[in-house]
């Protein structure tokens, strides 16, 4: 799957003028809904309180409040059996006496000349955490990084200097494969099962085109593709010698196997997003969970040799999931989801249905069975960037 930085840049551009300023709120205007995001780091977590009021063409905008209540749910009681827990004037508290290990749900309403709120949509989070037991690597600047589980090599390219990135965690080496140009450049998209050949994304004749670097061999090879494919969404097998993508002008999902050339339809259904399993002999699909009355999403797996192509049920989460990673053995699955309100990085063990979650992540990968890594800024004041790794319990 599509696995990219969970920070997102929102550039806004403000047009002062008389009908920008007629939609500017004001302490007078009423609340017409109230909006939750939960931070944690470690074990704390900061709930940050926001009133929107509605600006017509402008959308939501952020007004004022007087009070909120905030209404607290453990795991257990679900959504529809929150207490009140605070009510405050600020924007942002810390909440305390949260149970360790425990899921809960949050909603608040807004009070303002004398009127009270609907509750606002919930968010979830968990106080189970994980910390780093080492810092891999620090960056000068921000980088989409993708790292092998086989050997200490990660790459990336970076949004400084645009040059193409090898880095070793271990002995810190660090070594430019290519200077991106404007005729070309490359995006990494991952390695080779055998942790030794990257998977790289260039563009030739308009067109998405594939090739790979071999680090034993110091060099670039081609990978060719059908030519009448206009590839929309795609993943590599682990070996890279099957691809599995979607296409512009055709509905379905096809493979296309490397060696021998084959290229065949493997399902009429639409796809967006999908992977491969760890050992190659199965599609894995996230998508709408069919009949779900809510936002439930799910993951499912499709064996590429059955024929009769039914899917698998794997995984469910109540809410967006996206960029979705299984570990090498298929224990655990990482993903990004906003259930908080927030860019948070979740991860399930999938034997005791046990859940992590990490704020403030910008990439993330597997680099062993248990081992991952996560980049974030070393802090808010710097534009530093520190690649730390984790080991699961």
């Amino acid at each position: 799957m599509k696995h990219i930085q969970l920070a997102i840049i929102f550039a806004t551009t403000l047009l002062v003028s008389g009908c920008w300023r007629t939609n500017e709120p004001s302490p007078k205007d009423d609340i017409d809904m109230m909006s939750l995001s939960a931070k944690k780091v470690d074990n704390t977590v900061t709930l940050s309180i926001e009133a929107l009021t509605f600006k017509g063409s402008v959308g939501f905008l952020s007004t004022t409040f007087e009070q909120a209540e905030i209404w607290i749910g453990e795991e257990n009681s679900g959504t529809n059996n929150m207490k009140l827990a605070y009510t405050t004037s600020d924007k942002t508290i810390r909440l305390d006496n949260l149970k360790p290990e425990t899921v809960y749900y949050v909603s608040a309403k807004g009070i303002k000349k004398g009127a009270k709120t609907d509750f606002s949509k919930p968010i979830m989070f968990i106080t189970r955490s994980i910390k780093p037991v080492e810092t891999l690597l620090e960056l000068s600047s921000g980088f989409y990084m993708k790292s092998s589980t086989n050997t200490p090599y990660m790459a990336y390219t970076d949004n400084k200097t645009n040059e193409l990135v090898l880095l070793n965690w271990k002995d810190k080496s660090k070594k430019i494969l290519y200077k991106n140009t404007t005729g070309k450049s490359y995006l990494v998209r991952g390695f080779y099962s055998d942790g030794n050949r990257i998977l790289l994304e260039t563009s030739r004749n308009g067109e998405r085109a594939f090739e790979y670097y071999d680090i034993t061999a110091q060099a670039f090879g081609t990978i060719e593709i059908p030519a009448t494919a206009r590839v929309w969404n795609y993943a590599f097998s682990p070996d890279q010698t099957k691809m599995a993508y979607t296409d512009y002008a055709k509905q379905g999902l096809y493979i296309y196997d490397v060696n021998t050339k084959e290229n065949k339809q493997f399902s009429g259904d639409f796809f967006y997003e999908f992977d491969w399993s760890n050992d190659g002999t199965s599609i894995i699909q996230l998508r709408n969970k069919p009949n779900a009355v809510d936002n439930t999403k799910e993951i499912v797996s499709y064996n590429i040799a059955d024929a009769s192509k039914n899917a698998t049920h794997l995984f469910e989460w109540p809410n967006s999931l996206q960029w979705v990673s299984f570990s090498p053995k298929q224990d655990y699955i990482m993903f990004g989801s906003n259930i908080a309100n927030s860019s948070d990085l979740w991860i399930y063990e999938i034997k005791t249905k046990k859940i992590w979650q990490m704020s403030d992540v910008g990439n993330f990968g597997w680099i062993g069975d248990k081992e991952f890594f996560v980049g974030s800024l070393k802090n808010d004041k710097e534009t530093t960037w520190k690649v730390d790794k984790y080991i699961m319990p």
